[in-house]
């Protein structure tokens, strides 16, 4: 009889259109495929299709219970202050995120599932869910969770380092520690993070990078040996504070810059959705809103495209758009504190820039179809070492032989 797992996860990542929803999304796909018989909870907003995740459930023969978030329940000015007022009677709840999961309707479904179900194990995704491992404690059933980013680190970078943020940081570290406490299994997603879990006490963790990356490999990719050459920047959507200030550096200081000095011999291309409009007026013939791409067209798109620059100004965890690149094979010019511990050098796998004008030089030089050919090789070979589908799965095997 196939070993059982209850995963549960935040918004049911249907449509999986970030880095995180990618994440859990083949996540899932990948317990099943190892064999595992799987229930699923989650969240789920409003505006997602409830169809679409019904289509799903049956497709993958996944049982799938949603329900709805608990601060859109609330409607009326009334229901909002009494839904607010019990989360500032407990401090352990200022963290929104956590308290959205210690609600009566929440825990009692998932204690009926257990119960139910009997799961051999439970799977978390993301630290704040800490208000329902009781539940499995009770009842001596391993809990294993997935942290996606040391959530106080990234709220502080992407937020800023206010008193009021500092104040905040506080209940975000408290579910931190919680989580490392009544954990049996944590996996970091990044070495920088694992270090960071390790001093905060954790004495079971292991990395375990974004699930989607071995769909990003690729045995080579074709160059552009003539002018412009194409480069992109890939951000999930604008409305994330990390990802609209790298397009602002793009935007008023990198892709001018080199524009100045030669001015034939790139084109940008922006991805993503939601570009403020603040930003309309850098738009041109060489500089491009390429819009949102998902799927073959995303995979079409990239296949023309000749460098990858990405600065990562702010922001925990592991971001898709450094590391999808690296894993196709395309050049990049990164930010260095964006690889997260990953071992990709200088000048070997990537070339690293942290101004406007080492970006901007940084580009000037991958004019070179030589160097761009050889950091595609050796990025491909690294990233089909760290992010294979046999690494990834063994990772995962490995920590969960060790409780089922």
């Amino acid at each position: 009889m196939s070993k059982r797992i209850l995963v549960i996860t935040p918004r049911f990542p249907l449509p999986a259109l970030g880095a995180c929803e990618k994440d859990r999304f083949e996540g899932i796909k990948q317990l099943k495929r190892l064999g595992f018989d799987m229930h699923i909870v989650g969240k789920v907003f409003d505006f997602q299709s409830t169809k679409n995740i019904e289509d799903f459930s049956r497709q993958y023969d996944i049982p799938i219970t949603l329900l709805p978030y608990e601060s859109q329940k609330a409607k009326n000015g009334a229901q909002r202050a009494f839904f607010y007022l019990k989360r500032f009677i407990n401090p352990l709840y200022w963290d929104g995120a956590a308290y959205e999961y210690a609600h009566k309707e929440t825990i009692e479904t998932v204690k009926k599932i257990t119960d139910e179900w009997q799961p051999d194990v439970v799977w978390f995704d993301y630290t704040y869910l800490w208000p329902l491992y009781f539940i499995f404690q009770k009842r001596h059933i391993p809990i294993i969770t997935r942290s996606i980013n040391v959530e106080p680190t990234h709220f502080l970078e992407e937020d800023g380092r206010t008193f009021g943020n500092y104040l905040k940081f506080l209940p975000k570290l408290i579910s931190e520690l919680i989580t490392i406490k009544k954990s049996d299994f944590l996996f970091a997603i990044t070495p920088d993070e694992e270090k960071v879990y390790k001093k905060y006490g954790a004495k079971k963790v292991e990395i375990l990078p974004l699930r989607g990356l071995p769909m990003c490999l690729r045995e080579r990719h074709m160059f552009s040996q003539k002018e412009p050459l194409n480069v992109f920047f890939m951000g999930s959507t604008y409305n994330v504070h990390h990802n609209k200030e790298a397009l602002r550096s793009i935007l008023r200081d990198i892709a001018p810059r080199v524009m100045r000095t030669y001015p034939r011999s790139f084109k940008f291309h922006i991805l993503g959705t939601k570009v403020p409009q603040e930003f309309n007026g850098y738009f041109n013939e060489y500089v491009i809103y390429a819009g949102r791409k998902l799927g073959k067209e995303l995979d079409d798109f990239l296949d023309t495209m000749d460098i990858a620059l990405i600065p990562s100004l702010m922001g925990a965890g592991m971001q898709q758009k450094i590391f999808e690149p690296l894993a196709r094979g395309i050049p990049a010019v990164i930010s260095p504190r964006g690889m997260a511990g990953y071992q990709f050098k200088e000048n070997i796998h990537v070339l690293f820039a942290r101004t406007p004008k080492e970006f901007a030089d940084a580009l000037v030089r991958l004019r070179d179809t030589e160097l761009r050919r050889e950091l595609s090789k050796n990025s491909r070979l690294l990233s089909s070492t760290l992010f294979s589908q046999e690494k990834i799965d063994n990772i995962i095997l490995n920590v969960l032989n060790q409780w089922i």
